[in-house]
């Protein structure tokens, strides 16, 4: 560049010096020939150059001139470019920073802000900014893969001791000592020890159940008393207790190699998330575990005091279910209580077949006045008669028309207006079937419905026809007797089959008793699994069915899986069809094979027992105040079962609502995701605080009920089974209304109250 420049020079000057002289040499040329001098006569020439000196001055000066104004330019232009190229150096040297600077952000290597250049160029700013930006992302991502590593690892560990959880949980003893020694392992700690509160014991004592390389020199009796050292602080509290400055009196960790204080001591409670406090789990370690290896272990200990909970429950109810079969072992020789209860369960039977014609008879009649509607083919109502304003609880047309027609139906059958219009438009059907509705104020109506498309004279569907019947009513009396018709099934040997002999079900009694599954029997017919005897008798009966009081009641003898024939004593009841024909039988029969027995014995004995009469009347005498109590016992088990079966079957029918349930303390039991989402909290924070967290008391009450006023187990005025207008206060603290149905349940000392909420 610089040799380019000084030539470059040379050539302006050079220019300027040469167009001076040809100037000069012009400027000769005009004078000489003004003075009419001959150019070539060089002595003319001299002779005029002398004469007038000034000339030759004037001549020669535009040489001077040119040249020096070519030497100035040649100047200006090599300033200029020499200005130039310090320029683009440092324009390179500035763009060789940026690249090195760009090049080590695209490495990811570390760098420093750029030096010795403006501190207010965009781009040097930019990329200081892009810098400080990627380091402070590349932090983040090393935070946030250090956490997913922490994660994995503890969903991981979770994984693997759930395993061990559920395949030592045998014995506490054993499930104790196992989750002490794979913690120890898995957490890299060197001496551990397994508490559990002794509840045998009439005093609150804490044992210690399961350690692992126990050296220590405190709590050497393996016994502790109810708060006393860490161990049993940790217990109360029901809190974590994490030390990293070990006392030096308090243990030491022993090998063969010799002994070494920890450098950290972690004392975590067995507690469930309820709050159930079992006891508590104490580990040493030369390291300092992080805030997730805590969480991890408390997680741990968490899931261990679940599974002792379970393991305390299962032993709990195998106690309860050997008094349960104790008792049933003392029922089962009562014939007589037995007897009664068949004589119960057949008028239970004449019950349900008089439900049944009633059922018959309400459908009949209300096929003469049905419910209908008419909806465009978009689903907007044109037309509803009378009773169907009625019942939905409208006034007239005007107030519901145009509609959509799934304001009329429970909201979980958003999907069901589309499969209808698929029958009606696409397959050219109808829909038939039993629909659940929902009125103007909320009130469900089960209605037994029919849709129907409408065409018009070229054959084209231009409207939706609805014919319906309620059936709400009836839906409930189908409930209770399936109900009734379990507890049958429950409580006695059934046996439903066609008059040809075709099985058509059984209980699970039979099927028990039996050794027969369900699904051998149903292919099989009653005459495979009776006595010849037997079949014989109830092929006589099948063959009298035409008579309808003809009822069978006496001994059947029933044939097992393995060929012993055993006895029931019991009923064939005819179930009818509206027409009263016999389609179908069903046997309602108890165990009579010991009795069958006793017979045989009594036989044989007849002679000892005629000389054993009054012993027999004293005895007879003990058993009828037996069989007294045996009743009463009955009849409270069969209460229970009734209770619980009702509690368990309301419960599940209307979980779509938000549930609330409480104990006979007032204290939360259940409360369902609706309700959480209802009243903005946490289900799990809940369980087993008090309804007033809740549903706290209120002043200044607006009109209307409170829910807290009324939701209580001790509330005599409770308006059970009622649906009732109530209110709560959202978070605004205004009132939202709401609507409520209460359900008490007792059984034994146990209560609940749930209430299922839903918006007005």
């Amino acid at each position: 560049m610089s040799n380019k420049g000084t030539v470059f020079s040379l050539k302006y000057t050079l220019t300027g010096f040469i167009a001076g002289i040809i100037i000069s040499i012009l400027s000769i040329i005009i004078a000489v020939n003004s003075a009419d001098i001959n150019f070539l006569n060089t002595e003319s020439l001299s002779r005029f150059l002398a004469e007038h000196n000034f000339v030759g001055f004037i001549i020669f000066l535009p040489v001077f001139i040119t040249t020096v104004i070519g030497y100035i330019t040649d100047s200006s232009l090599n300033n200029l470019l020499r200005a130039k190229e310090i320029e683009f150096e440092e324009t390179k040297q500035h763009s060789q920073q940026i690249y090195n600077f760009i090049d080590k952000l695209r490495k990811g290597e570390s760098v420093q802000k750029l030096k010795n250049l403006p501190e207010n160029d965009k781009i040097i700013q930019s990329l200081i900014n892009l810098s400080e930006e990627i380091e402070t992302r590349q932090k983040e991502e090393e935070i946030r893969k250090k956490e997913d590593a922490q994660r994995a690892e503890t969903s991981e560990g979770l994984a693997y001791f759930g395993a061990v959880l559920r395949e030592h949980n045998n014995t506490i003893e054993e499930l104790t000592q196992t989750v002490t020694n794979e913690l120890v392992k898995y957490v890299d700690a060197y001496q551990a020890a397994f508490y559990l509160i002794d509840e045998s014991s009439p005093e609150k004592i804490i044992k210690e159940v399961a350690n692992f390389a126990s050296g220590r020199k405190r709590f050497a009796s393996k016994e502790l008393q109810w708060g006393e050292g860490l161990p049993g602080a940790c217990v109360i509290e029901k809190k974590t207790n994490y030390l990293k400055n070990i006392s030096d009196e308090y243990l030491e960790i022993e090998s063969g190699l010799g002994s070494a204080k920890p450098r950290s001591l972690l004392i975590v409670p067995i507690v469930t998330q309820e709050g159930v406090i079992h006891g508590a789990l104490e580990l040493a370690s030369f390291k300092e575990y992080e805030d997730y290896e805590v969480k991890f272990i408390e997680q741990v200990a968490e899931n261990t005091a679940m599974t002792i909970s379970t393991l305390k429950i299962n032993n709990e109810t195998a106690i309860l279910l050997k008094e349960s079969r104790e008792q049933a072992s003392a029922l089962s020789n009562r014939e007589d209580e037995l007897q009664k209860t068949i004589s119960e369960m057949r008028r239970l039977q004449e019950n349900a077949d008089i439900q049944s014609a009633a059922f018959r008879s309400y459908q009949d009649s209300t096929n003469k006045a049905l419910i209908r509607a008419e909806f465009s083919n978009e689903g907007k109502l044109l037309f509803a008669n009378r009773k169907f304003l009625k019942l939905f609880e409208y006034k007239s047309n005007s107030e519901i028309e145009d509609e959509d027609i799934l304001k009329f139906t429970s909201p979980e059958d958003n999907e069901w207006f589309h499969k209808l219009k698929e029958l009606i438009f696409n397959k050219d059907s109808h829909f038939e079937g039993l629909l659940k509705h929902l009125t103007k104020s909320g009130k469900t109506l089960w209605i037994e419905s029919s849709y129907i498309g409408l065409k018009n004279e070229k054959g084209k569907t231009e409207k939706i026809l609805f014919l319906g019947i309620d059936t709400t009513q009836l839906k409930t009396d189908v409930l209770n007797l399936d109900l009734k018709i379990n507890q049958l099934n429950d409580a006695l040997y059934t046996v439903d089959f066609r008059p040809s002999g075709e099985i058509l079900n059984v209980g699970e009694l039979f099927s028990s008793k039996t050794n027969y599954s369900k699904e051998y029997l149903i292919n099989k017919t009653i005459f495979d699994i009776l006595s010849e005897a037997s079949s014989a008798n109830i092929k006589n009966i099948l063959s009298q069915t035409s008579d309808l009081k003809m009822i069978y009641e006496g001994e059947i003898e029933l044939i097992k899986e393995a060929g012993e024939i055993i006895f029931l004593y019991g009923t064939i009841i005819p179930e009818k069809d509206i027409n009263d024909n016999v389609n179908s039988l069903k046997i309602l029969a108890y165990d009579y094979s010991q009795q069958i027995e006793f017979a045989n014995k009594i036989k044989q004995q007849e002679e000892i027992i005629q000389n054993q009469i009054k012993e027999i009347e004293a005895t007879k005498e003990r058993m009828n105040r037996r069989v007294e109590q045996v009743k009463e016992d009955m009849r409270d088990l069969y209460i229970d079962t009734e209770t619980a079966y009702i509690f368990s079957k309301k419960t599940l029918e209307l979980l779509p609502d938000a549930v609330i349930t409480i104990d006979k303390d007032n204290n939360l039991e259940f409360i369902n995701d609706l309700a959480s989402q209802l009243f903005l909290v946490k289900s799990d924070k809940l369980i087993g605080e008090n309804i007033k967290t809740l549903l706290p008391e209120i002043d200044n009450k607006p009109e209307g009920i409170y829910l807290g006023d009324i939701f209580n187990v001790d509330n005599q005025e409770l308006p059970e089974g009622i649906e009732t207008d109530v209110y709560i206060l959202n978070e605004k603290k205004k009132p939202e209304r709401l609507k409520v149905l209460l359900i008490k349940v007792s059984v034994g000392l146990r209560q609940q109250l749930t209430a299922f909420l839903k918006k007005s």
